[in-house]
């Protein structure tokens, strides 16, 4: 985490840009025709994706207590999940501020679009850098130029899952402006991608909240450092 504050105070030095005019975005299309039609149970032998555990464990007074978790039957060699993408969009002709890019994603778990960082499954071979790199280009179209950071593996939600993941940053330059390329979605994604000054993210994420959007938590975290950093540096902090 001390890492990832460092790099968003870094971010900080690098705002003196002229103002935004560009992003892309039409996730109201995914709001109105995106809904749960049907829910049941679903025997673990019919998953394809997550299986159902039950756990014993032993707790620190040696008294032995039950456990139930979700597991991915997906898990490469490589022993990690998934990565999120953190791309981190520049000009050298500082045509535009410093950016990234985020996509809107319908997630049926819980019945809404939810904001969220670009992401994908490491599948087998493939390290966490080479994913990130093809998913970002997937899934919304740019290619990154090269690797800044790669967090160590981090877990979302260990009290009912042992899925993990790494964030990895990387860099996307341009010469001049902004270009929106065209992302390489699979048959059935349905993502739409909104580029961001990096400066207006927490409050870009606070206007998608109150329009009825989920955030993921793991982008809401980040742009939460990032609005924490500005804020020292400031010394803005309320008590």
């Amino acid at each position: 985490m001390l890492k990832f504050l460092l790099l968003a105070f870094m971010l900080l030095l690098l705002r003196s840009f002229p103002p935004p005019t560009f992003f892309r975005s039409s996730s109201r299309s995914l709001m109105s025709t995106s809904r749960i039609v049907a829910s049941k149970d679903l025997p673990t032998s019919d998953a394809r994706w997550i299986t159902l555990k039950k756990l014993t464990y032993t707790d620190p007074d040696g008294k032995q207590r039950p456990w139930e978790m979700a597991e991915r039957k997906t898990r490469s060699s490589s022993g990690i999940d998934a990565v999120a993408i953190f791309a981190v969009i520049r000009s050298r002709k500082n045509s535009f501020p410093v950016s990234t890019v985020i996509i809107e994603q319908y997630r049926p778990p819980i019945d809404k679009v939810v904001i969220e960082l670009p992401a994908g499954l490491v599948d087998e071979g493939e390290t966490p850098e080479t994913t990130a790199i093809r998913e970002l280009e997937e899934e919304t179209g740019y290619k990154a130029d090269g690797i800044i950071e790669v967090s160590p593996t981090i877990v979302s939600d260990p009290g009912m899952t042992n899925a993990n993941m790494k964030l990895v940053t990387v860099s996307v330059w341009f010469d001049d402006e902004l270009q929106t390329p065209v992302p390489h979605l699979e048959p059935g994604e349905h993502i739409e991608t909104k580029v961001v000054p990096i400066s207006e993210l927490y409050g870009e994420l606070q206007e998608y909240d109150k329009k009825g959007f989920a955030v993921d938590a793991r982008l809401s975290h980040w742009a939460s450092a990032y609005q924490f950093a500005q804020k020292l540096k400031d010394e803005s902090l309320s008590e």
